[in-house]
């Protein structure tokens, strides 16, 4: 951003990309509703697949008690359901991860460093870390930090 005076108050601002809520000026205010998704053709949709069956069956694995087992599960095949082909839909893909952690911290799952639910995880912070806000917010769906 530059700031140019030329007679009372201007601002020059140069290319903006992939931004949400910009406020310029004195008493500026800026809203943001909803996520900041990108678009789905940016996604790699055969690793994002793949990933998240992954997912699905290191929950099979992770000892939830039976009702949770099936909400998160059922929730990673409803993600599994908007990535077809090369076609992604972000918001489902997102509000059904992001409920798979919530699931894991309703029964106080600790994902420890290095099992292979803790690995799955990783690979899938870069793929859902650009839809949700980063990888770091998707970090903490699942109680980890990064």
């Amino acid at each position: 951003m530059s700031n140019k005076k030329s007679g009372g108050d201007s601002n020059t601002v140069g290319n903006i990309t992939n931004a949400q809520g910009i406020a310029i000026g004195t008493n500026a205010h800026a809203s943001v509703v909803g996520h900041n998704i990108q678009s789905s053709g940016k996604i790699d949709a055969q690793t994002l697949r793949s990933v998240l069956e992954e997912l699905y069956d290191g929950l099979g694995q992770a000892q939830l008690p039976r009702d949770k087992a099936i909400t998160a599960q059922t929730a990673v095949g409803n993600a599994l359901g908007a990535v077809q082909d090369d076609k992604v839909k972000p918001d489902t893909v997102v509000e059904n991860v992001k409920k798979v952690g919530e699931t894991l911290k309703q029964t106080n799952t600790v994902i420890q460093e290095g099992s292979s639910l803790w690995q799955t995880i990783q690979k899938l912070l870069p793929l859902i870390g650009p839809l949700a806000g980063g990888a770091s917010v998707v970090a903490h769906w699942f109680g980890l930090g990064i």
